[in-house]
């Protein structure tokens, strides 16, 4: 079952948090890419249930840019929320304000911490700018599709998720192949 990724987001959050690590918005999005691409390169299927879009400046997650823009350049200081709207059945709506946590479901939370620390041991002591950097190698996800446009993707162009799963499948290939 695939996870709102402010939910990744937070667990990341927390991560950085009790590390007293500082998480910019910037590296918030690409540790989720990571995570969301080895995911579905291992269990073939997605960790996030949205889409990862090819912005001018790398691959970037929607709800997620919205929920953290307001840090700017600087650390994360609160985890994220997102608005839910319920209709009643007079037909009025309300706002339900949700902070997402990968806890919220525990078989899938169990099941999906151990890639997210490795995620983290492995991506998290890169800088917000190296990590992007790595997303922008010709041959990465964003790179192809940023390509495809001749360098000016429509706002909005998803990048595949075939795409990235089979990025990170040949990078765990080249990984296996090295040792």
């Amino acid at each position: 079952m695939p996870f709102n990724p402010i939910a990744i987001a937070n667990y990341f959050i927390e991560q950085a948090q009790s590390l007293g690590d500082e998480l910019t918005p910037m590296k918030l999005q690409k540790l989720v890419f990571f995570a969301h691409g080895w995911h579905l390169a291992i269990k073939n299927s997605p960790l996030i249930d949205e889409q990862v879009e090819a912005w001018s400046y790398g691959p970037v997650i929607r709800s997620l840019y919205r929920e953290f823009r307001k840090y700017g350049d600087q650390a994360i200081t609160e985890k994220g929320v997102f608005h839910k709207k319920r209709l009643k059945l007079d037909g009025r709506a309300t706002l339900q304000i949700v902070q997402p946590e990968i806890n919220d479901d525990p078989e899938s939370a169990t099941a999906i911490k151990p890639l997210l620390d490795r995620i983290w041991e492995v991506y998290g002591k890169y800088s917000a700018i190296q990590l992007s950097n790595m997303t922008h190698q010709p041959g990465t996800p964003w790179h192809s599709v940023h390509e495809q446009y001749d360098g000016k993707p429509p706002r909005g162009t998803d990048i595949p998720s075939n795409v990235i799963r089979d990025y990170f499948r040949s990078l765990a290939r080249s990984k296996a192949e090295s040792r």
